[in-house]
């Protein structure tokens, strides 16, 4: 599939990219371009699937949807705090149809990546080209408020340090040396397989979803990282500052 400037914000290019990379396709929950045949495939292979739209941002118009049975499903929007249900995935899809119209969404399987006390989190993790080579500037963690289902703080999430993160998870310290491993080898990867479709880009965000198993999981690559409302907001700004003053050696 030919890839065209018009294409590189979109997670459905980005997602294909990184399905072509043997190394980086391990890391890749499946994902699909939505339609009726990919909604009804994978809502029926998996319980948990998320909607994003292609080019959205900051979270904005996600929706997810579980298959409580296989004649029960529940949907939630991102700006809803309770479910509808549905009896029939026929009405499921006619208001999923109804909720994406207008733009064009990516489907994706849901990864448990949960703290013990059922709060969604992931790893937002900075990646820069310093001389040539890519590096990993920062991770953090993002904590979604309870009973939220994305984690980002333009929704009520906390970015926190990974130290407090493994804390909460329970990791010992072998544990939480492999898991950092995991982390910068997939961003690594990740960044190295997007880069050569944004030629003038020196730095990428990849967020990682972490399983109950401790298995690492490509969630999207920002080509437009942020910062502020990540990094700025961990109760100590060291690595905010680190990945300010990599963005001035990058440039």
């Amino acid at each position: 599939m030919p890839i065209g400037r018009h294409q590189v914000k979109s997670k459905s290019t980005v997602a294909y990219v990184l399905q072509c990379h043997p190394e980086t396709n391990i890391y890749l929950p499946p994902t699909e371009i939505l339609s009726k045949r990919t909604f009804s495939d994978l809502i029926r292979k998996h319980k948990k699937l998320y909607l994003k739209p292609d080019q959205g941002r900051k979270s904005r118009g996600i929706i997810r949807v579980e298959r409580v049975n296989p004649s029960s499903y529940l949907l939630r929007t991102i700006n809803e705090v309770t479910q509808q249900k549905f009896n029939h995935l026929t009405s499921l899809w006619s208001e999923v149809q109804k909720l994406t119209s207008d733009s064009r969404y990516i489907i994706q399987k849901e990864i448990n990546s949960m703290t013990k006390d059922s709060r969604y989190f992931d790893l937002r993790c900075h990646a820069l080209r310093v001389d040539g080579e890519w590096i990993v500037g920062g991770i953090c963690a993002r904590v979604g408020a309870s009973g939220d289902i994305v984690t980002t703080s333009h929704f009520g999430g906390t970015p926190t340090t990974l130290e407090t993160l493994f804390t909460r998870l329970e990791y010992n310290e072998d544990e939480q040396t492999q898991v950092m491993k995991k982390l910068h080898d997939c961003t690594l990867e990740a960044v190295k397989a997007v880069s050569p479709i944004y030629p003038r880009n020196w730095e990428f965000a990849v967020d990682i979803g972490l399983d109950k198993e401790k298995r690492v999981w490509i969630y999207e690559v920002n080509n437009e990282p942020l910062i502020n409302g990540n990094f700025k907001l961990l109760p100590d700004n060291t690595l905010y500052k680190r990945i300010k003053s990599l963005r001035r050696i990058a440039k």
